[in-house]
């Protein structure tokens, strides 16, 4: 049942990593990240680099190393792997080396969670415009093109290295909305950071939601900003799209 208070929802973006899907599947973040530097002749444990990664999370909090814990730009990234890749050997990595496997990460095969493809085929149905925001290396535009050809149309997947804009700026948000040829207000975005995506989406794009699909079991805060909701998996957007915003509330 819709309701006439809430905004008519006409276009749905997403992104793309760890909201869709996730490179090499359901592995652990130092899996992944082992078999991304040995595609690159790098071997190391994935101990070693779980350790390591939990060493610079304690440093970056302690401020004792420069931030951000969940970096985003590509510029954050390259820092990102030399300060790693620092605590693994012990000595400075050339930028040009983090910057072949900031590329190398958009090229590991990519498997879609159980609710994905399910959820693009019901808001097709439902004539919904559909689009893609990510953070992510040029390197990633073939494999996305490829995977939701059926539903999403290649102008309306925004790459943040392509266009050197980063989620959160406004401008990705507004510029996505332009393509789809919608108003902000008729946009929905779908992501896995609260901040980056659901946040950044209502705050600074204006869009009418931003819902932040939760895979993990950590408690949820407690308030959300006006607009930015907490699913638990993708299907509850159809609850937005159809105006039964209520009943996913209730349930949640």
């Amino acid at each position: 049942m819709g309701h006439s208070n809430q905004p008519e929802i006409k276009a749905v973006l997403f992104d793309w990593d760890m909201t869709l899907g996730a490179a090499l599947g359901s592995v652990s973040t130092g899996e992944r990240t082992s078999t991304l530097f040995r595609r690159l002749g790098m071997n190391y444990d994935i101990e070693a680099i779980v350790a390591a990664m939990a060493q610079r999370r304690q440093a970056i909090e302690q401020g004792a190393t420069p931030g951000p814990l969940a970096p985003q730009t590509k510029e954050m990234l390259i820092r990102y792997y030399q300060q790693l890749l620092q605590l693994l050997d012990g000595a400075e990595v050339s930028p040009q080396l983090c910057e072949q496997i900031y590329d190398e990460y958009a090229r590991l095969p990519f498997v879609f969670y159980s609710d994905t493809l399910p959820a693009f085929q019901a808001l097709a149905a439902r004539a919904i415009r559909l689009g893609i925001i990510t953070n992510h290396s040029p390197q990633i535009r073939p494999l996305i093109e490829e995977k939701l050809q059926e539903f999403v149309r290649p102008e309306h997947i925004l790459i943040s290295g392509e266009l050197d804009l980063y989620k959160p700026d406004p401008a990705i948000f507004i510029e996505a909305a332009a393509r789809l040829e919608m108003s902000v207000e008729q946009c929905l975005y779908v992501g896995d950071n609260l901040e980056v995506d659901a946040i950044g989406a209502v705050i600074g794009g204006g869009y009418a939601s931003g819902l932040w699909c939760d895979r993990s079991d950590q408690p949820a805060p407690e308030k959300f900003p006006p607009a930015v909701y907490r699913i638990t998996e993708l299907g509850q957007v159809l609850n937005w799209v159809d105006g039964d915003r209520e009943e996913t509330l209730s349930t949640d």
